[in-house]
């Protein structure tokens, strides 16, 4: 079972870029789109980290950034230096513009001659997340199980994002006790008994996965991490790199000050460890 979706390559030109942002409803859909691709998706898994626990929260906010934010370029030279590498796999955590990235045709090829030094970065954005902003490791906390109207209503809020709003969702995925995950929602589709939802994780990030939702159910369930539940968050993050965006593309005229951009950023943690 997939959810239908047309093919599509991250963007080599402005116009391919800006396309996005057109009125039809298949220009809307592009960055979805891109998920269905696996040479648009990260070449390695979730890895080390904290007491190698993984970056699984950082990993999935990298991945979306590129959705978001990448213009790749094959036809210019590749950066001469790891310097210079360093410092476009930075601007992609950032996410606060378009980010070109010389001599690769796509993600796949990037994050696997890169791989290092992205995982060097995910370690960095996990520790800067955790330690400088507020140790969120000690205070997360959640439900792995809520009643069943509460799961019916998270859920109709995914599908007005996904697929009426036509965003990549972030969700973190409480497992029981403090333990967490996380994966992309990518597609959501309705169904006579609830909905099949389109997702990527960064267990195994280079393939989109479905998920099948029923009405009646008070937790999602896998056998790789048992009952837990699915809480959208990172929202204020989409809206800035999508506003990255149509700045770039002269849709918007100015950008959030960067005090503002750094309020919500701390407020999208705050929110994920409670």
């Amino acid at each position: 079972m997939t959810i239908q979706s047309f093919a599509a390559a991250l963007p080599q030109s402005n116009a391919e870029y800006c396309a996005r942002f057109g009125v039809r409803q298949q220009d809307q859909e592009i960055i979805q789109d891109l998920s269905t691709e696996p040479e648009n998706l990260m070449s390695f898994r979730n890895d080390g980290g904290i007491f190698n626990g993984g970056v699984c929260w950082w990993h999935s906010r990298f991945q979306r950034n590129i959705f978001y934010l990448s213009l790749f370029r094959p036809d210019l030279e590749k950066p001469k230096s790891i310097q210079e590498l360093q410092l476009i796999i930075h601007q992609i955590r950032l996410g606060s513009s378009v980010v070109i990235i010389p001599g690769y045709a796509n993600l796949a090829e990037f994050t696997t001659e890169n791989q290092k030094l992205i995982q060097n970065e995910l370690n960095d954005w996990q520790l800067y997340d955790g330690v400088v902003l507020g140790g969120w490791i000690d205070g997360l906390k959640g439900h792995s199980s809520v009643a069943v109207s509460e799961m019916q209503k998270m859920m109709s809020e995914l599908f007005d994002y996904v697929s009426v709003k036509k965003k990549i969702a972030y969700e973190k995925l409480q497992i029981k006790g403090i333990t967490s995950h996380a994966w992309l929602v990518v597609g959501i589709k309705k169904m006579p008994s609830g909905f099949d939802i389109g997702f990527i994780d960064s267990n195994k990030p280079q393939m989109s996965q479905v998920y099948s939702y029923k009405i009646d159910d008070q937790s999602f369930f896998t056998k790789s991490y048992g009952n837990f539940v699915p809480y959208l968050e990172f929202k204020r993050e989409e809206q800035r790199v999508l506003d990255a965006g149509k700045v770039f593309c002269g849709i918007k005229s100015s950008f959030t000050s960067d005090s503002n951009a750094q309020a919500d950023y701390e407020l999208d943690l705050k929110e994920a460890a409670l």
